[in-house]
């Protein structure tokens, strides 16, 4: 991955004047991912003219009771 990084840091994106701008976004999370400290994790990716612009997974901060919170954390988080 890392080698990856360094051999495309020269990628650029462009846009033109006449491009359609459709964005989207996807969020998911994994809950209690992380079984040691019942951590769960979320994701996102945002892909705008079908290509990906940003991409970020970790875990949460707040240990929660249901996925539906989890689901709801991420959202949120990823929103705001």
């Amino acid at each position: 991955m890392l080698a990856y990084i360094k051999a495309t840091t020269h990628y650029e994106v462009t846009f033109k004047a006449g491009d359609n701008l459709n964005s989207i976004g996807y969020v998911d999370s994994d809950f209690v991912g992380y079984r040691e400290s019942r951590q769960s994790i979320e994701g996102n990716i945002f892909i705008v003219i079908g290509g990906l612009v940003s991409w970020e997974n970790k875990y949460q901060e707040t240990v929660v009771l249901s996925t539906v919170k989890a689901e709801y954390m991420a959202f949120t988080r990823t929103t705001s």
